[in-house]
């Protein structure tokens, strides 16, 4: 029991005791870090193009290309002609090797002159992670709508395609 005593009565008489009640100031050191990585890049391929192909219309309808597998198919009052050769979009995207990155593309308008066509895109997955190498590709494909006594010519436009880190 005495050294119980003594021991509460030496802690008391420590100085910055909380038992003392002096009120003394702590300071401690925190600790901070940071990760930079690398910046996303995204590039459009040389050479590819969303490409819905050559087709005839008798009415309205649509063309779809598959973002997979750029394979075509045409719905309504549209058939595809001999030779038609549709096919997917194809991106690079580079940055953090193995971080998770969203993908999302845009709506456009394709036009001869004064007529035009509005499509749709679907990108073939809406989120993937980038290889261990931190650079890799996706496609895109769409659906084309074509009105009703479309006129004849060559149509081009362009759309958007947004990639970001999640």
């Amino acid at each position: 029991m005495r050294l119980s005593a003594a021991l509460i009565a030496g802690v008391a008489l420590l100085p910055g005791s909380a038992i003392a009640g002096t009120g003394s100031t702590k300071t401690v050191t925190g600790s901070a870090a940071a990760q930079a990585i690398a910046p996303l890049t995204l590039v459009h391929w040389a050479g590819r193009e969303l490409d819905f192909g050559r087709f005839a219309t008798n009415g309205s309808g649509s063309v779809t290309v598959n973002a997979v597998t750029g394979a075509g198919s045409v719905a309504g009052g549209v058939s595809y002609v001999s030779g038609s050769t549709p096919n997917m979009d194809y991106f690079i995207a580079s940055g953090d090797p193995g971080r998770l990155l969203g993908i999302v593309t845009g709506s456009g308008t394709i036009s001869a002159g004064a007529a035009t066509m509005s499509f749709t895109t679907t990108p073939m997955l809406a989120a993937g992670f980038l290889p261990l190498t931190g650079s890799g590709y996706f496609t895109v494909g769409g659906t084309l709508t074509v009105n009703a006594g479309q006129a004849p010519g060559q149509y081009t436009g362009s759309y958007s395609v947004t990639v970001t880190y999640q």
